[in-house]
């Protein structure tokens, strides 16, 4: 695959776009003490270190081994994704770097996360940027998909007293699953969308003729990366593969349910309410999902099953700490020393 389009021709940040970031992150940063400040406000911190201590470790083990396969499940996802791009075969471990890496980087930076595996797929594997950027929104989307399906089918079974606490999960999850369904629709057809645009006179006589052709080839390599949508072969897989995704994310709670001995308070639909208003909690673009993901999971725990608020906190705590920061950052930095290794072997040989 040509790199026409490699990551030196991506657009370059602006002091004053950089300046906005900053503030956006530390604004983020703040938001994020917040909601920790009111998630742990009134409770006995060594009682819930107390319920942390008692944690069965092999659960613990096991969900490390179910958050790992999680992300060894979206690598190969998005493979397919990227498949009509390449003209060669995708390397699972380049899609797993990226993915990790992305990962943690989020832990630090809210969405900083897919800058860094944007690139890290175009340098391993000489893809054009544009057409990547449709891939990881057409991941974006798909996620959102999966959550609005489970938002909607636990709206139904929601107790009244849940919904009186949070009124705006309902009007939540209709905007979602409006924007989930405009957006899949329209994102195939962006491409063609963009050409007309660029073929308008006022455009062709306002820009330069070298701009417009730079813009119609990006448009192009963009409508390249959403044909794994239109594909009859890849959809089914690129399906099954999400829902694999999902189902170890709720496998994550639930086995950290089976580590803190709630099964018999947290029953299996019960879980799948509190996974899913856990979920929405990373929508929040909070530094690792701090605060939002405590706040949402906790008060889940507390509405639906009864859980007292230390041991729900303890759990939110336990949870997080595993699924968004040893789970990821850990194998990201293994993955990170590995590709430096075999960079300097290169060099040497």
């Amino acid at each position: 695959m040509s790199d026409d389009n490699s990551p030196a021709d991506m657009p370059k940040a602006k002091p004053e776009s950089k300046f906005k970031n900053i503030v956006k992150q530390l604004i983020m940063a703040v938001f994020a003490i917040g909601l920790l400040y009111l998630s742990f406000r009134g409770c006995d911190l060594p009682t819930i270190w107390a319920y942390t201590v008692k944690t069965n470790p092999i659960f613990l083990i096991l969900l490390c081994v179910s958050g790992l396969a999680s992300h060894v499940a979206r690598s190969m996802r998005w493979i397919l994704l990227l498949k009509p791009l390449s003209d060669h075969k995708i390397s699972l471990w380049n899609s797993f770097v990226a993915v990790i890496t992305g990962y943690a980087v989020n832990v630090a930076i809210p969405r900083g996360g897919e800058v860094v595996r944007l690139l890290s797929i175009t340098r391993s594997e000489n893809l054009p940027w544009a057409g990547v950027l449709s891939t990881m929104l057409i991941d974006r989307l798909l996620d959102i998909a999966l959550l609005v399906f489970l938002l909607g089918s636990t709206l139904l079974v929601l107790p009244k007293s849940l919904l009186g606490d949070m009124p705006w999960l309902v009007p939540g999850g209709v905007a979602m699953t409006v924007a989930t369904i405009i957006g899949m629709f329209v994102l195939p057809h962006v491409a063609k969308i963009m050409r007309w645009f660029l073929q308008l006179s006022l455009i062709q006589t306002k820009l330069p003729a070298s701009l417009v052709k730079k813009l119609e080839d990006l448009s192009d390599q963009f409508g390249v990366g959403t044909k794994s949508l239109t594909d009859p072969v890849a959809y089914p897989a690129i399906a099954l593969l999400s829902v694999t995704i999902w189902f170890f994310y709720w496998l994550n709670l639930y086995l950290t349910v089976l580590a803190f001995n709630l099964q018999d308070k947290v029953t299996l639909a019960n879980s799948l309410i509190v996974f899913t208003i856990s979920s929405v909690g990373v929508l929040v673009p909070t530094p690792g999902s701090v605060g939002s993901y405590h706040f949402l999971t906790s008060q889940a725990l507390v509405l639906t099953s009864g859980v007292n608020k230390e041991q729900a906190l303890a759990f939110a705590s336990v949870l997080h700490l595993f699924c968004f920061i040893l789970v990821t950052c850990i194998p990201a930095f293994i993955c990170v020393m590995i590709q430096s290794s075999k960079k300097t072997n290169k060099v040497t040989s």
